[in-house]
């Protein structure tokens, strides 16, 4: 009954404005009805004098009973109705008292989602934004000095594919909770985007205090304790201040952005201060991030190839297919400027398809003419997502080409072998047939693990080992005990970035099987390489 009063009585109130003109009739009606109750009582006792009056004479006492009756009726009848008007308003004023209640909840809660990030509470970018442009023109009257850190994780998405979306969204909480209790009280927090975020200081005064947080919100993050033993999470930082890098929220922010991105194209877990020399030296990314996909295309990516010789005799048995990009205004683009793009562009894949598909056909015309080569090919992270897809394609065209899949090494990073498809892509590789390298070993994590859980056939000493020998003794240690590790193992052994005679001598005195650098020749073409390996031409 009560709900179905409900419905019929406030449902066709669309707002409070309606239901309290509703309820103001309703009030005038009321106040009708009890005046004519109060009218036909105020009767009643004129009836009853005029009765009594009567009967003075009649002694008779039902007669007077009767005269009274009429009284009695309405006033039955007026507290009856008075009861009912009562119980009526009292219903209609809880519900309209709820439901403004209600109603001011809702508008509470919607003003603060509409500030605030749903997933971690933190204020949303376009509340920031207001608070950072008020914060600007408080510092401009003030002449304070802010900063701005714009924190962007590490292969966050990396993680979302291993362990899922809920578990990103854990650490994300983890993150940012950990960061309030680190920032200070008037410093503003805010999430940007899916992974990325901003922390405002104001009242600035040494760049190193603004370092310090810097380190200490990179720290709070590798503690998250989510994943933390199963997954290296970090976050790198661009800083930029005002008033010297910009005199506008959208500014600060921009420029602060590109200094995170110098960041993570220094490595992981760094911290990177805007410059204007960040300005060109973007412009150009932007550029090549727009120009890759047609590049790709167009066939402007191609590939060179390294030499590898044999430590022993020094002879050529091997040779690495290095990516380059034949620009067209630049000239000749190494890797290192724009592959991390085709990385964060996510056109790894396409890459690694062409060089598969180029040095495939190479290593099948060198078995053709005699030369007697194995061929190494670099997978990235990427690729191992997309396994199945790279397996398809080195077994395609090892078939199309007559080339033996044991010819072919796949040289994985620490890195790419972090991701969860890694160990399926490993196995299936080797189930076909192809051999499987572990490079720039020692650089990444928990290498050892890695040996013992896939099926690494040999592994190669990054170059940045191989650099210092001469003047860090503490690197000569650790190739030696690399060496041992690895023949316990029963793995080969490579070095790369060989440059000196007297780095030569040293590694081969060692133990290393292989050598690799520019002392044995730089990147070449298929044909160049093909002629310096005939004879026809000097050494690369």
């Amino acid at each position: 009954m009560r709900a179905w009063l409900k419905w019929l009585l406030l449902r066709p109130l669309a707002t409070e404005y309606r239901l309290l003109t509703y309820m103001v009739v309703m009030q005038v009606i009321v106040f009708v009805m009890v005046a004519a109750i109060a009218l036909d009582a105020a009767g009643g006792v004129s009836a009853l004098a005029h009765w009594e009056e009567v009967l003075q004479h009649d002694g008779l006492p039902i007669l007077r009973k009767l005269a009274a009756r009429p009284l009695v009726i309405t006033l039955w009848i007026a507290s009856i109705g008075a009861a009912l008007v009562l119980a009526f308003s009292i219903f209609v004023y809880r519900e309209l008292f709820l439901d403004l209640r209600r109603k001011r909840e809702l508008r509470k809660r919607l003003a603060h989602e509409s500030s605030h990030d749903a997933l971690t509470g933190l204020l949303n970018r376009a509340y920031f934004m207001d608070y950072f442009e008020y914060a600007v023109r408080a510092a401009e009257r003030d002449a304070d000095r802010l900063a701005l850190l714009y924190l962007d994780f590490d292969r966050f998405e990396a993680l979302n594919a291993a362990f899922g979306y809920r578990v990103g969204d854990e650490v994300l909480r983890d993150v940012t909770r950990r960061w309030q209790e680190e920032k200070r009280s008037a410093d503003i927090l805010a999430r940007l985007a899916g992974d990325e975020f901003a922390v405002l200081m104001t009242h600035v005064g040494r760049e190193i205090d603004v370092l310090a947080m810097a380190h200490r919100l990179m720290a709070a993050c590798r503690q998250a304790e989510t994943v933390s033993s199963r997954f290296d999470l970090g976050v790198c930082v661009g800083i930029a201040f005002f008033p010297e890098d910009g005199n506008t929220p959208d500014l600060l922010l921009r420029k602060a952005e590109l200094a995170a991105q110098r960041a993570k194209r220094r490595g992981r877990h760094q911290v990177c201060f805007y410059r204007e020399s960040l300005s060109d030296a973007m412009s150009r990314a932007d550029r090549l991030r727009n120009e890759l996909p047609r590049a790709i295309a167009r066939g402007e990516i191609y590939v060179v190839y390294q030499p590898i010789v044999d430590a022993s005799t020094l002879s050529w048995v091997s040779v690495e297919a290095l990516v380059r990009w034949r620009h067209k205004e630049w000239g000749e683009l190494s890797p290192g400027e724009f592959l991390p793009i085709a990385e964060e562009a996510r056109l790894m894949p396409a890459i690694t398809r062409r060089v598969v598909e180029e040095a495939i056909s190479s290593l099948a015309k060198w078995r053709q003419s005699g030369l007697s080569l194995t061929l190494s090919l670099n997978i990235s992270a990427q690729d191992c997502q997309l396994y199945g897809d790279l397996v398809d394609d080195l077994s395609r065209a090892v078939a199309e080409c007559g080339v033996k899949p044991e010819d072919v090494e796949i040289e994985l990073t620490e890195q790419s072998l972090m991701e969860h498809a890694a160990e399926e892509l490993v196995r299936t590789l080797c189930e076909r047939g192809f051999r499987i390298a572990l490079d720039d070993f020692g650089t990444g994590y928990a290498s050892l693990a890695y040996l013992r859980r896939f099926q690494v056939t040999r592994i190669k000493i990054d170059r940045s080992y191989v650099a210092r020998l001469y003047t860090n003794e503490y690197y000569e240690r650790l190739i030696r005990a690399v060496m041992a590790l690895a023949h316990e193992l029963g793995l080969d052994v490579t070095a790369e970035g060989v440059e000196t005679a007297e780095q030569e001598a040293l590694l081969r005195a060692i133990g290393v099987n292989r050598l690799q650098g520019f002392r044995y020749g730089r990147p070449a073409s298929a044909s160049a390489l093909q002629e310096v390996a005939a004879g026809h031409t000097d050494p690369l």
